[in-house]
């Protein structure tokens, strides 16, 4: 009969602790994915630190000399153009801005281009009087309508978050961002509650330490294997994006958010070694 009851406790405890690293898990996830991929400034950071201003810059420089020759505008122009206004700081500013309305469920169809086109028209005005044109109505307004094309070449490219797809996206986002801390809320009461259960089935600390490492260490398991696994596989380096710009973004997001949830492993492995130490000397002593 007594051995049947320590089976039971046995199998209870077991139990108990899977569920603990269960919440340990979903704890520790979803504070950092809160931290990362739901959060509007971690996106921007990553933005930061890629070329994708540089990359896009130099993308949009291609399509914009494209545009030139059919309008008979030499390429030289636009070393200009993109040394004084389309910048790829510029750029960045704007890129960042579109991911926090992203983020907040506001996506804007445009971004603003008014002071762009300003100085567009400005640039092609100088370069038409070089050319011997006169800056009469129809000549202004033709530069008016090239500039006009030019900012909205560039808005196709830094306003991609405002197709209808990734409207619906950025609506579902800005919707459910908090559920991310919620459940690592929830994932905490279920561990106080584990923690509470394993606590009163024993009397001395090192039967019930023993539970709690077997939960922090499986927790460990658990949450480190597959990110580091999609982290070491190159998952973020393998999406299909044709813009060099947009795949360096997308990919940096990628595994910036991997590096993080690997990184969060190395608080329940952390927790692991104390609980471990302080076995060790529950056992010594007998406690």
């Amino acid at each position: 009969m007594k051995d049947s009851k320590k089976r039971f406790r046995s199998f209870v405890c077991t139990l108990t602790a899977f569920v603990m690293a269960l919440s340990v898990v979903v704890t520790v996830i979803g504070v950092a994915l809160s931290a990362s991929a739901l959060n509007p400034a971690f996106a921007v950071l990553v933005e930061k630190r890629s070329s994708f201003g540089e990359d896009l810059s130099a993308e949009l420089k291609e399509e914009f000399v494209s545009y030139g020759n059919a309008c008979n505008i030499d390429e030289a122009f636009f070393d200009g153009v993109f040394q004084q206004v389309v910048t790829p700081q510029k750029i960045s500013e704007d890129m960042q801005r579109v991911l926090r309305d992203f983020y907040n469920g506001s996506v804007q169809e445009s971004v603003d281009t008014a002071e762009m086109q300003a100085g567009l028209l400005d640039q092609l005005k100088s370069y038409a009087v070089e050319k011997g044109f006169s800056l009469d109505d129809a000549t202004v307004q033709n530069l008016t309508t090239i500039a006009e094309e030019l900012c909205d070449m560039y808005n196709a490219y830094v306003s991609v978050f405002s197709m209808s797809a990734f409207q619906t996206a950025s609506q579902m986002l800005g919707r459910y961002r908090p559920f991310g801390l919620y459940a690592a809320l929830a994932g905490a009461v279920v561990f106080v509650l584990s923690a509470v259960i394993l606590r009163l089935c024993f009397r001395k600390k090192k039967n019930y330490l023993r539970f709690f490492i077997y939960a922090f260490s499986g927790a460990t398991l658990m949450q480190l294997i597959g990110p580091l696994a999609a982290l070491l596989a190159g998952v973020g380096n393998r999406i299909n994006i044709s813009s060099s710009a947009l795949y360096d973004l997308a990919s940096g997001m990628i595994n910036g958010v991997l590096l993080v949830l690997v990184l969060s492993a190395l608080l329940p492995a952390a927790i692991t070694i104390l609980l471990a130490a302080v076995y060790r000397r529950a056992v010594q002593k007998d406690l």
